[in-house]
């Protein structure tokens, strides 16, 4: 078998996927580090366990998620936040211009991704996991980029043993279900402070199916678990793993709009 990734194995189970299908994966999470140099502190790297709907064009996600994006109402976002709470990171109230520049912002990054004009600052370290000739949809392979004259940030450039591992495999997919195994030592990621149009962003993206497309590493060595279709539903309900009904109706439109 011939394939761009260090994985042989794991990248042949990938590819013998069928496009469309359910995927479960129990992982710690990478997290991320906060704080001054020095005495930084890792955050929200919980082991889970979760379930992908994987193998589809991103494409369709986008279409979906625009269409959805332009059917809300600025008006009652705002009346939704104020009665909530929900505000900028100074305090001051989300107002209706923030809100339209949020949708504004957000129709513009779709349109782009949909008209290959996006630009991507890290697109270039990642190619297509390829196997016997044939790309496998929703996953890609980390590659180092120094011999290219590029700055590269991998492992094996800088030492840094939370960096991606040149041909490891990246696994992407709309993420329908999960269950917190071990939460992380120190909690969550904190909030960002942020602009009242950034929270507004931020906010209304996770209502849209982009905002619950995700990436896992599986790093060549690493512990995880990985089960595709039944095998994945059957793991799925042994651990209790908590289904979101809008995410689940985000894979169904996907079905529907042959993204398998």
């Amino acid at each position: 078998m011939d394939t761009n990734a260090t994985n042989a194995a794991l990248a042949l189970t990938l590819a013998n996927a069928r496009n469309g299908t359910f995927t479960g994966l129990i992982t710690q999470k990478i997290g991320e580090e906060r704080g001054a140099k020095g005495s930084k502190v890792r955050y929200g790297d919980d082991l889970v366990h979760v379930v992908l709907y994987t193998g589809f064009r991103y494409e369709n996600l986008v279409v979906r998620s625009r269409e959805l994006l332009q059917a809300m109402n600025p008006a009652d976002l705002v009346t939704e936040f104020a009665t909530k709470g929900i505000a900028a990171g100074d305090g001051s109230a989300i107002r209706l211009a923030d809100v339209c520049k949020a949708v504004a912002d957000l129709d513009e990054s779709f349109k782009a991704s949909l008209d290959g004009t996006a630009v991507s600052t890290v697109e270039h370290v990642y190619e297509p996991l390829v196997v016997d000739g044939q790309v496998v949809r929703g996953a890609k392979v980390y590659k180092c980029v120094a011999a290219e004259g590029i700055p590269c940030h991998c492992r094996n450039c800088t030492g840094d043993q939370k960096a991606p591992v040149p041909g490891q495999i990246n696994l992407s997919g709309l993420k329908i279900g999960e269950k917190v195994i071990e939460a992380a030592v120190n909690g969550p990621v904190p909030y960002a402070k942020s602009r009242a149009d950034v929270v507004a962003k931020n906010i209304i993206r996770s209502r849209l199916p982009v905002g619950k497309y995700v990436s896992y590493r599986l790093e060549p060595g690493a512990d995880f678990i990985l089960r595709a279709g039944g095998t994945a539903a059957i793991a799925a309900d042994k651990d209790g793993v908590t289904f979101d009904a809008a995410k689940v109706a985000a894979a169904a439109d996907l079905l529907v709009s042959k993204a398998a």
